[in-house]
């Protein structure tokens, strides 16, 4: 081997070890990203989980619509689906206020104390159920799965919000 040639693979070797560190430590890095975001803003929340415990029916059901100002079309869309379903099917409830409807921008300071309460930190539905005084809240995740299949999402929310005013969540 020349003199040249083993300068050469000399100073290839440092190249190749940071290589291999990098294919070792870039998805450790990535893997242990994406635990803390899901730790930080999927699992962990202000919002106290549903009881059971009461029975009979809800006193009063609040469905809250909680959004940012800058709104996408799955935004918009859970807005106008959850709208629809809740002055089509539940008008009575509506007018007698055994069920109310509200839709919050969580950028406004004015709604921080609300967002606080639900727990509410981005484009979120939550379905309160309120017993004997007792808020039990819920934040509806499924819905989101059904976005854009009209019939399905309206079905699904329906069934939860009556589920809700019988008591049965």
């Amino acid at each position: 081997m020349t003199k040249a040639t083993k300068n050469k693979t000399n100073k290839n070797v440092p190249k190749r070890k940071l290589a291999r560190i990098l294919w070792i430590a870039c998805p450790i890095v990535l893997v242990g990203l994406a635990v803390w975001l899901i730790l930080a803003y999927g699992a962990s929340s202000a919002t106290p989980p549903p009881s059971g415990n009461s029975t009979g029916p809800a006193d009063r059901v609040d469905i809250v619509y909680f959004h940012r100002t800058a709104r996408c079309y799955s935004c918009r869309w859970l807005e106008a689906g959850t709208n629809y379903t809740v002055n089509t099917y539940f008008a009575d409830e509506l007018t007698s206020g055994r069920l109310t409807f509200q839709v919050i921008n969580i950028d406004d300071e004015a709604n921080a104390d609300i967002a606080e309460k639900y727990g509410a930190y981005g484009s979120q539905l939550f379905i309160n159920t309120i017993k004997d005084g007792t808020d039990h809240i819920e934040q509806a995740t499924d819905v989101y799965l059904l976005i854009g299949r009209e019939e399905a999402f309206v079905t699904a929310l329906k069934n939860k919000i009556e589920k809700c005013l019988n008591g049965e969540s």
